[in-house]
């Protein structure tokens, strides 16, 4: 979860030989009249929540004592504690506690209060490569010697229990590849801890989880429910001037993807560099199946740690700037937490420092991460988690709530006198114009709308990707003009005034 922000590679020995365009079509999408909850689970803006530790073990959230200590010294990758623990215990009891630690975190979830009362929408699972069908596709991988161990605790079990879980109370399921062989970052988080990001340098390891792993996936979890709302092939891709490595990967598991489960989305990381996947995501025409993931965190570095609250906080627009006019973008990771030096440099009530600065995070977000934000993360094994937790920040209101279960009214007034705004502004410019396609793109934008809302008052996100296939199906049908912008106009205006709550 904790990032290094600035990991970069001088050599890199794979060529970016992944770099074809997408090889199948995308579903179509259906009118608003007939889209169906799997197409809105995929679309839909989130307020989402981290299951952050239940899998990939992070001792300082959870396990701490019951698996990532051994005679006294704390191991914070799970390689290094489990590969500990078989020099102690039989691999049927080294997978006891894996299996007991998976019960315990998932009985204490609390469904009704994540649907009822947060009203979160979808849930970020990470897990690692170690743990997909059960360790069943380690050969040649690190993992590999721990393999009876996942075998026997059943991790696949659980992921598909939750799923099941999630489904009943209309909870999407983004399955997050966090832990990739040898590492996408340095952090003990992609599951070992080496010192070195070197899963992008292997071609080896970045094929064997693009052609076994990801299907895998695909064929066990994915298809054939209607909540998984996409796939993460990486968490926090080291940051890199000259990815070869990554862009290589990503087309190969985009394409791998595409070919098995046409239209599910899948994620990538932004790799701490925003612009840079915008315009790889542009470029080589993936932005209709493509999210950049970009997590955001203010209490790491010394630039942040500088600073006192405020200063952060007056930034964030600033600093917060994705370019979602080129590509759909999701927070896959934030918090409140703010580093002890900033706090020794702010003076103020900290719990009212704290609102204001996960609400403008908040906010910030809904401008500029069209697939809304996953908060990390839902729970500790001991204590709320405090400005990490999902449930203290929503107690204290910190959080936005989605109203829940109203259905969007929608004033036709206000559109017709949207429209004869338009009209009036335009005409007096003295060219012939288009204005009916104005007037088709606003009310395209408020049915889609409409139906989004009946879905558990959900709003539409992926704002690029939606735009661009109403767009296209719209010049299919009527042609294309130079006057177009109107239904762009159109389009967007409905999004601005009625896509909200």
């Amino acid at each position: 979860m904790i990032g290094s922000l600035r990991n970069k590679f001088e050599h890199f020995k794979v060529s970016e030989k992944g770099g074809q365009n997408l090889s199948t079509t995308l579903p179509k999408l259906p009118p608003a009249k007939d889209l169906d909850r799997s197409t809105i689970y995929k679309y839909r803006y989130n307020y989402g929540v981290n299951l952050g530790a239940l899998f990939v073990l992070e001792p300082w959230i959870f396990s701490k004592e019951t698996i990532c200590t051994i005679d006294g010294k704390e191991y914070d990758s799970e390689f290094d504690a489990i590969s500990q623990q078989l020099k102690k215990h039989s691999s049927e009891d080294v997978a006891k506690m894996l299996s007991d630690h998976y019960k315990k975190y998932i009985d204490r979830i609390d469904w009704e209060w994540l649907s009822k009362d947060a009203h979160i929408t979808a849930l970020r699972i990470p897990i690692g490569y170690w743990h997909v069908e059960d360790g069943k596709h380690l050969d040649s991988l690190p993992f590999a010697p721990l393999r009876k161990v996942y075998e026997l605790a059943k991790p696949w079990e659980k992921l598909g229990e939750l799923i099941n879980n999630a489904k009943k109370m209309s909870i999407g399921v983004l399955i997050d590849l966090h832990g990739l062989p040898e590492g996408a970052n340095c952090d003990s988080h992609s599951g070992s801890k080496s010192g070195e990001a070197a899963f992008f340098h292997k071609e080896k390891y970045m094929t064997k989880v693009y052609k076994d792993i990801l299907p895998a996936i695909i064929n066990t979890m994915t298809l054939g429910n209607e909540n998984i709302i996409g796939i993460q092939v990486v968490n926090e891709a080291c940051f890199d001037n000259n990815p070869k490595g990554q862009k290589f990967y990503y087309s190969e598991a985009i394409n791998t993807v595409e070919k098995l489960q046409p239209g599910l989305p899948v994620i990538i990381s932004d790799g701490w560099w925003p612009q840079q996947w915008a315009d790889w995501v542009k470029e080589k025409h993936f932005s209709e199946i493509v999210v950049i993931d970009s997590h955001v965190y203010r209490c790491f570095s010394d630039s942040d740690k500088s600073k006192d609250a405020n200063s952060i906080i007056k930034d964030l627009p600033n600093t917060v700037n994705f370019p979602h006019e080129d590509a759909d973008y999701t927070v896959g990771e934030f918090s409140g937490v703010l580093d002890g030096q900033t706090w020794n440099k702010t003076s103020g009530d900290r719990d009212a420092i704290v609102q204001k600065y996960v609400q403008t995070q908040a906010d910030v977000f809904s401008h500029v991460a069209s697939w809304g934000w996953f908060f990390w993360t839902l729970q500790f094994e001991y204590g709320d988690g405090g400005e990490w937790g999902l449930a203290p920040m929503m107690q204290k209101g910190n959080l936005p709530k989605r109203p829940h279960g109203d259905d969007l009214q929608v004033d036709k007034k206000k559109i017709d006198s949207i429209i004869h705004e338009h009209e009036a502004y335009w005409n007096g410019k003295g060219k012939n114009f288009e204005h009916w396609r104005f007037e088709d793109g606003i009310k395209t934008a408020v049915d889609d709308i409409i139906a989004f809302r009946k879905f558990d008052n959900s709003l539409i996100g992926r704002w690029h990707s939606w735009k661009s296939q109403r767009r296209a199906e719209y010049v299919s049908a009527k042609k294309d003009s130079e006057f177009m912008w109107e239904w762009d106009q159109g389009y967007q205006r409905g999004l601005d005034e009625f896509n909200k709550y």
